[in-house]
């Protein structure tokens, strides 16, 4: 993406976040990152004579003063934003006592962000949406809508397909990727390489299937077994198709029903997690 030049103040602002006293990061953590950024990490003016001790800025103004310096030499905010990207790294906060810290970080960087159009995705990927106009909106965009999207409990594949554009209310782009995923998903767990319905009726061939759900051995087996083959040719009969062929400005989709439609897409995923490929068997 082209990124945007990053006003001063939402410098300070994203500063204030991720050098918060009690939430944010603490100054080792800082300063290692800024090391990896290659921002040269400034004196905070802290000093000790042996007597006395001198504590300097606090993290929030030396973390300001150090994007500064380096914005003040490059003119260009690059490092910045690779500094925002890499706090937010999630890799960072795989340790569970360190979730709610990066559920914080996020959010609260993204109100910043939003405002001027771009938006950190939980992989840590800057990326440009519709900038919010105001900071209730910027609370309504980060805050309901991506609690409705994980409340339902979105299978991270279509998270992963599609979480931008539903975060930036591209609703017929997040449907349109997220129903694609299935394809990929089935194509990568068989190695086929058709597409639709070819691609579903060759890896779920009542006779020779590519992929197993159960041992299909019962009426009810085999029905669940048709019924996830069916299941995915509908998505795409119903959504992936129309989207494909149909001018965007015709398919007209509101929040709710592109929330409905990912959920099903979701639980497609969700019986995929439990099939296997042939060779897997061990038989």
């Amino acid at each position: 993406m082209t990124k945007k030049h990053l006003p001063e103040q939402q410098v300070k602002a994203i500063c204030d976040i991720l050098a918060d006293t009690d939430r944010g990061l603490t100054k080792s953590e800082i300063g290692t990152i800024l090391g990896q950024c290659r921002i040269q990490v400034q004196n905070d003016g802290s000093s000790s004579n042996g007597l006395y001790y001198n504590i300097g800025l606090n993290k929030r103004n030396w973390l300001y003063n150090c994007l500064a310096e380096d914005f003040n030499k490059s003119q260009s905010c690059d490092k910045i934003f690779a500094f925002i990207q890499e706090a937010l790294n999630p890799i960072r906060y795989t340790v569970e006592s360190k979730r709610a810290k990066y559920e914080y970080l996020l959010n609260e960087t993204n109100k910043v962000l939003i405002l001027i159009g771009m938006q950190i995705s939980r992989e840590g990927k800057l990326n440009e949406v519709t900038a919010a106009r105001s900071l209730d909106e910027a609370d309504r965009r980060v805050d309901m809508l991506r609690r409705k999207l994980y409340e339902r409990s979105i299978h991270p594949e279509v998270q992963r397909f599609c979480v931008t554009d539903y975060l930036r209310k591209d609703y017929f782009d997040a449907v349109f990727e997220a129903s694609k995923s299935l394809g990929n998903r089935v194509r990568e767990l068989t190695g086929l390489e058709y597409d639709g319905s070819a691609l579903f009726q060759k890896a779920f061939a009542r006779n020779d299937p590519y992929l197993f759900m159960n041992s299909m051995k019962t009426d009810s087996e085999i029905n669940e077994f048709n019924g996830l083959r069916e299941l995915l040719e509908c998505i795409y009969h119903l959504v992936r198709n129309p989207a494909a062929h149909t001018p965007k400005i015709n398919w007209r989709i509101d929040e709710t029903k592109a929330l409905d439609v990912l959920t099903v897409i979701s639980l497609a995923h969700k019986y995929l997690d439990e099939c296997y490929p042939i060779a897997s068997t061990g038989t």
